[in-house]
């Protein structure tokens, strides 16, 4: 009853997060979080009247790097630190916006609760396929807003009226690059739908077609919202689930990479407001990615041990902008993950945090690939994670609670196998396919 309750709750999430403006918003991470606070609150409970389901070590990890953050966050705000740590700024605490403290720490909590209710989830073949219906809902529903939205010429999302963005498909994102990471989600998940069952290609076609139809849907989707960032995390993802889903190397899986790099490449071309984006690249007065990378470059070595705090990375780009850098805009993001992470945290506090969770995911992720039943699996969690750090890389927009929503389900469900409670020798059924309690 608890398992069936924290994955409807997943599934509740995975639907209502894009429709509330991403989760971006304070009171939408404020509903998003109750109702993940009160599954975890009776997850717990659950676990405590059973001994034998416990919390893994992989788990543990999990939470003692949120507990840093969320406790380094905090110290940021309160005022005891010495003027020479709060240089080059005239202020009582490291934190350059202490009243966003409470919000940065909810949302880590969140966090860490969505990975320990994905955790919770005994059985990975079929909870994940339970997880991909609902990630390919929430991605065609998305799709279907973005369509009808166009199609009577609407000036704006469901919510607002856009300023920026204007003739691109984001749904009710107020961002291109979101909704794009969306549908490539949702695309990988009808990708593995339709690749997890056995069969010829004849008999997957026949049957189940209409997951790769809606793969096909949400690439176009994918491409109308324009988002360069977006399409090459897509194509990424795309190419690293062929290549894991095919075993072996064979002439197949050569000709299915060879068709998939043609046809998405070809598509693009055929876009062409995506390839005059993309042209632009080369215009050094039109693209700055640059510009600000090299301001926040330039913040971080002003201070490389404390970090500015959650809602400092506006105040921090601003002071130290290049000169190339419009300072007319106000940049929130560095527009690289990674950056906008170290801006907050910290080098020493972000690299530890990122340790931690690296070697939990890269541990869970060898264990699958030793499997050869978790082949369609691994594929899966693989393309996901590829496209999420494709994307960090050129835009901080992953961080939203929508976007990397999809990631932290799959991490627990990941972890899964690493649970104190292991399957009895004698069975021989897997640790992974143990019925849910």
């Amino acid at each position: 009853m608890t398992t069936a309750l924290t994955r409807r709750v997943l599934i509740f999430e995975l639907i209502i997060a894009p429709l509330l403006l991403g989760g971006a918003r304070p009171w939408a991470m404020a509903l998003l979080a109750l109702l993940v606070a009160i599954a975890l609150v009776g997850q717990i409970i659950h676990q405590r009247k059973s001994p034998e389901c416990g919390f893994s070590n992989a788990m543990r990890g999990i939470c003692l790097a949120g507990g840093i953050a969320c406790v380094w966050l905090a110290l940021q705000a309160l005022p005891i630190w010495p003027s020479s740590l709060t240089l080059p700024f005239q202020t009582t605490s490291l934190a350059l916006a202490p009243a966003r403290t409470p919000d940065a720490v909810l949302y880590g909590m969140w966090l860490g609760a969505i990975v320990m209710l994905g955790a919770a989830q005994n059985d990975l073949k079929n909870q994940l396929a339970v997880i991909c219906r609902a990630l390919v809902a929430s991605a065609v529903l998305q799709a279907a807003i973005a369509f009808v939205l166009f199609a009577i010429d609407a000036p704006g999302t469901l919510w607002f009226v856009k300023t920026v963005h204007i003739n691109d498909f984001t749904g009710t994102f107020a961002n291109r690059n979101a909704f794009c990471a969306l549908m490539a989600a949702g695309l990988f998940a009808c990708l593995y739908l339709w690749q997890r069952p056995t069969g010829t290609l004849r008999d997957k076609l026949d049957r189940h077609g209409g997951w790769l139809a809606l793969a096909i849907l949400l690439f176009l989707s994918a491409l109308a919202s324009h988002s360069r960032a977006g399409i090459l995390a897509l194509i990424m993802g795309s190419l690293i689930f062929i290549w894991l889903a095919i075993p072996g190397r064979n002439r197949a899986k050569t000709l299915a990479l060879l068709a998939t790099v043609i046809v998405m490449t070809g598509a693009v071309f055929a876009t062409p407001a995506l390839t005059a984006r993309f042209a632009q690249l080369a215009r050094r007065d039109w693209l700055q990615r640059d510009d600000v990378w090299q301001s926040a470059i330039t913040a971080i070595m002003h201070r490389p041990l404390t970090g500015y705090g959650p809602d400092g990375i506006a105040v921090a780009l601003q002071y130290f902008a290049s000169p190339g850098l419009n300072t007319q805009a106000r940049w929130a993001s560095s527009h690289n993950l990674w950056l906008d992470g170290m801006l907050v945290l910290g080098v020493p506090v972000f690299l530890l945090i990122s340790g931690l969770v690296g070697y939990v995911i890269i541990s869970a992720l060898r264990n699958m690939a030793r499997q050869t039943i978790t082949r369609p699996q691994f594929a899966l969690v693989m393309a996901v994670l590829t496209a999420f750090l494709v994307q960090s890389l050129f835009d901080g927009i992953a961080a939203m609670p929508a976007v990397i929503l999809p990631v932290l389900i799959m991490v627990g469900l990941v972890i899964h196998p690493y649970q104190t409670a292991h399957a009895p020798a004698s069975s021989r059924l897997p640790a992974t396919s143990r019925p849910a309690a």
